[in-house]
């Protein structure tokens, strides 16, 4: 209770939520101490395809978003709440709403009240796009990133990544697993199975035609993939999603 009289008095939700809505695929959040959000911009409702603000208000990710994915999210909650340390620029899978799944960057820190204590989290979440095109910037991984991206249905040898990004293998590799939290293979995995949630969702391909096109090797494989990373096969998501 008193955590939520200090979002109320100090109304941070309403302060900052019009910005982000201004700026196009931006996620914009506030939770409370037991992870509720307490505030938010327009893009989130949509995504969660709620038709009113107040409906998130007060409720829990367990509401929105698949298991699979709100685990971690979760896990990266207690780890703010219990330890004060900031996520900075993580870059994971989230939802975009109707089935949609997308590459996001995402930077949570916590929040304290007046006395010093932790009692929320506030955190952003952006398109993927802009991350790349500040690690291009950088020129650390952005042009191996331009590779997977555009390239992702083919077999991209590593050593060819490690050279576009002028490292050794084993300097690329460390850096690409330190940025993502995964190895290149994983990474391109999961762009795979990215695409092919959007195929499954736009179009009436058939899930041989879909495994094809987003580079696995078969549809046995394509199905294994999917249902690895989504938790549940081709066929239940295209039942849920198909628009």
């Amino acid at each position: 209770m008193q955590d939520d009289r200090f979002f109320q008095r100090h109304q941070v939700g309403d302060c900052l939520s019009t910005i982000f809505d201004d700026l196009p695929g931006f996620i914009f959040f506030i939770k409370d101490s037991d992870l509720r959000y307490v505030a938010y911009n327009q893009r989130l409702c949509e995504i969660f395809n709620a038709s009113q603000d107040e409906e998130i208000l007060g409720r829990r990710d367990d509401d929105y978003i698949p298991e699979h994915i709100r685990e971690q999210i979760r896990k990266d909650d207690l780890r703010i709440l219990s330890t004060g340390n900031s996520i900075i620029n993580q870059v994971e899978l989230v939802p975009r709403g109707d089935g949609f799944v997308d590459w996001s960057t995402t930077t949570k820190k916590p929040l304290y009240n007046q006395s010093g204590e932790i009692c929320g989290i506030i955190g952003v979440t952006r398109p993927f796009l802009q991350g790349t095109t500040s690690l291009s910037k950088n020129e650390e991984l952005g042009a191996a990133l331009k590779l997977l991206h555009e390239n992702y249905h083919d077999n991209i040898p590593i050593s060819e990544l490690a050279k576009a990004s002028n490292f050794s293998l084993s300097t690329f590799l460390r850096k690409f697993k330190a940025c993502f939290g995964m190895t290149p293979k994983e990474y391109l995995r999961h762009l795979r199975v990215q695409e092919a949630c959007h195929l499954i969702v736009r179009t009436t391909n058939s899930f041989a035609e879909i495994s094809y096109k987003c580079g696995f090797a078969d549809q046995s494989h394509f199905s294994r993939e999917f249902t690895r990373i989504m938790k549940e096969p081709p066929s239940a998501y295209r039942s849920r999603f198909r628009i």
